[in-house]
């Protein structure tokens, strides 16, 4: 009896082995949860991103963007020429399957356009931003303010040609409702409030008004002139004084 009684309690061993176990698992998942806890408090704040780190990525793709595209250009301009060559030497023109038509020269001349309206563009940049700076202290925030609100290049194009361009930047940088408004406008509307503002920024102030009250009454007598008068009620020799004071005037 007593050893069916013995067989059927578990030895304390096995009982501490059990324990540690359940502890073990705990532990695991206790540090499991603590673990997914702090990965979803760290993902916010791996995934928030500062919007200057997003404007330079934007400006890096399209400067690499650009540098294609130039080199291709360049390629096919040079292809271009070499067929050009060949046709004023009197060789016959390699055919290609399926190639359309091009005319090498209008090719060129667009190419050179494009060339020269980015180089006048660039110094109209220019031109505008030094004068901004030498009339404002704080037009360079004001054209931070306007690239935060993503000012495009026919924004930049439209005011720039302006004679005030440097005078819109400064004006809609600090005041950027208006700017967004203005941004968000078709390119004709765009044009058109730009040279209103602009237009409103020339004319001179209005001048004060003028009061239409009467002018203050002047009072009859003065002790000045009492005092210089000449009289026959006053003593002799105070008429003298009087007398050769108006004469030394």
């Amino acid at each position: 009896m007593n050893d069916e009684v013995q067989g059927a309690i578990p030895a304390p061993a096995d009982d501490a082995e059990q324990v540690q176990q359940v502890e073990t698992t705990s532990s695991e998942a206790t540090a499991e949860q603590a673990a997914e806890q702090q990965t979803e408090h760290q993902e916010p704040e791996q995934k928030k991103e500062p919007w200057f780190q997003k404007r330079i990525g934007e400006l890096t793709r399209e400067k690499y963007e650009a540098r294609r595209a130039a080199e291709q250009y360049q390629a096919e301009l040079q292809q271009y020429r070499e067929q050009l060559a060949r046709l004023q030497q009197g060789e016959a023109a390699p055919q290609m399957p399926d190639a359309p038509h091009v005319d090498v020269e209008s090719l060129v001349e667009q190419r050179a356009a494009a060339k020269l309206a980015e180089q006048r563009f660039n110094e109209s940049c220019n031109k505008a931003y030094e004068a901004g700076t030498k009339e404002f202290p704080d037009f360079d925030r004001a054209v931070s303010n306007l690239q935060m609100l993503g000012a495009n290049r026919e924004f930049l194009e439209l005011v720039v040609e302006s004679d005030a361009g440097h005078k819109l930047l400064h004006r809609l940088g600090n005041d950027m409702d208006e700017a967004a408004r203005i941004l968000r406008l078709p390119p004709v509307q765009m044009a058109r409030e730009l040279t209103k503002l602009e237009f409103s920024m020339k004319q001179p102030p209005a001048p004060k008004p003028v009061s239409k009250a009467p002018d203050p009454i002047k009072p009859i007598g003065t002790g000045k002139t009492a005092d210089s008068g000449l009289s026959d009620d006053i003593p002799i020799d105070e008429w003298m004084r009087r007398r050769n004071k108006q004469l030394r005037r």
